[in-house]
């Protein structure tokens, strides 16, 4: 083997190794944009609206907690997103499957999300 050769290989190697991000990036998106999804729908359902007629001031309806929870799992699921890009990165070298490293991206992101929400919670209550 010579030094051209081995040079042929690592270049081979590197791109081989970008449609395994994409792929695994495009699978973390899909997961994502599925849960978006099923936060979306669940606006849509009607609902036996309690009547604000008798409220002194304020009213809150099962509607407005369905579009409360729309705005807060968007802005969960495009932080998670974010951190999906860098997790399918570090995922799509160690995993063979592109499938499966994007679903664990997907997951450690969410897992990752939900912590530092948690830590900013508590560090919130405890001071």
């Amino acid at each position: 083997m010579t030094w051209s050769d081995s040079g042929l290989n690592r270049e081979a190697t590197r791109v081989d190794r970008l449609p395994r991000y994409g792929i695994a990036v495009l699978v973390s998106f899909i997961w994502h944009f599925a849960a978006f999804a099923a936060v979306w729908l669940n606006t849509l359902v009607d609902r036996e609206d309690t009547s604000c007629d008798d409220a002194p001031s304020f009213c809150f309806t099962a509607k407005d907690g369905a579009e409360l929870l729309l705005m807060a799992g968007g802005v969960f699921l495009v932080s998670s997103m974010v951190v999906s890009l860098m997790t399918a990165a570090w995922l799509s070298r160690r995993i063979r499957s592109a499938v499966l490293a994007g679903t664990v991206a997907a997951l450690v992101a969410g897992v990752v999300v939900i912590a530092i929400l948690i830590a900013l919670f508590l560090a919130n209550t405890l001071l």
